[in-house]
């Protein structure tokens, strides 16, 4: 199976499932992303994390360098109709005012930026007691043969790709808020099975930073034909992958 590329947003869209309730619950027990709250969801992308938490009841801004995908969060919206409005704009210099926030939060980003100036940043827009959550969440290869595999292949066709961390926990991000002035940093992690089909989970790797933003169309279909060779051999129609969710929460 051969998946033909319309650009690496709409596999992003098409591809990457939502978070898992347990998630958002886990949140909620630390006051992030409750009903009417104000969320400044930081590295939104295209706004999977921004519509889960507005569905909550949140009142959701999402921000993002990327001007194709805001442009593809803003019509995904216009059919739901939730409380999100997004802008593009870089998080080392948020457009807000000193204390005006109530939560942020920073999904399955924070290892892009320039953590120390982010941290900064969100300290200065958070208001007095108002909370940030750092959250990954990422399958986990060393859990999966077909993950470990999976893994292995993407660090064939991109040396450059982010070496496997096994555990999925960043215990140096922990600094990143204590530096930026934040107190009571507490961490959490639990584990999740997720189901796919083959079609999805190859779009899943495919929408992948490493693999679809990084590697051109002919590469991108000589990695899934040996994905999809590989696969096959397992010969089901579903299977599950392990994901591990880990947070870091601070207050200001």
């Amino acid at each position: 199976m051969i998946l033909n590329l319309d650009g690496t947003e709409e596999e992003y869209l098409k591809y990457r499932h939502g978070y898992p309730q347990a998630l958002l619950e886990k949140l909620k027990q630390y006051g992030i992303g409750i009903e009417n709250q104000h969320v400044l969801d930081i590295g939104t992308a295209n706004g999977l994390f921004a519509r889960d938490i507005a569905r909550q009841g949140s009142r959701v801004t999402g921000i993002d360098l990327s001007s194709d995908l805001i442009n593809q969060a803003r019509e995904v919206n216009i059919k739901e109709r939730l409380p999100i409005e997004y802008m593009k704009g870089n998080a080392e210099d948020l457009p807000f005012d000193n204390t005006s926030v109530e939560a942020v939060t920073a999904v399955y980003c924070w290892h892009w930026f320039n953590r120390p100036n982010v941290a900064n940043e969100v300290y200065r827009v958070l208001e007095d007691g108002g909370r940030m959550a750092i959250v990954n969440y990422d399958w986990l290869p060393s859990r999966s043969d077909i993950a470990l595999s999976t893994q292995t292949l993407i660090e064939e066709f991109n040396p450059q790709a982010n070496k496997s961390n096994k555990l999925k926990i960043y215990p140096e991000w922990i600094e990143d808020l204590y530096t930026a002035g934040f107190s009571d940093v507490e961490t959490f992690s639990f584990d999740v099975n997720i189901q796919y089909t083959l079609e999805h989970w190859i779009g899943r790797i495919q929408a992948s930073p490493e693999i679809g933003g990084a590697l051109d169309e002919a590469k991108i279909i000589e990695f899934n034909k040996k994905l999809n060779a590989f696969l096959e051999e397992y010969n089901s129609k579903a299977f599950s992958i392990p994901y591990r969710a880990f947070g870091i929460i601070g207050l200001k």
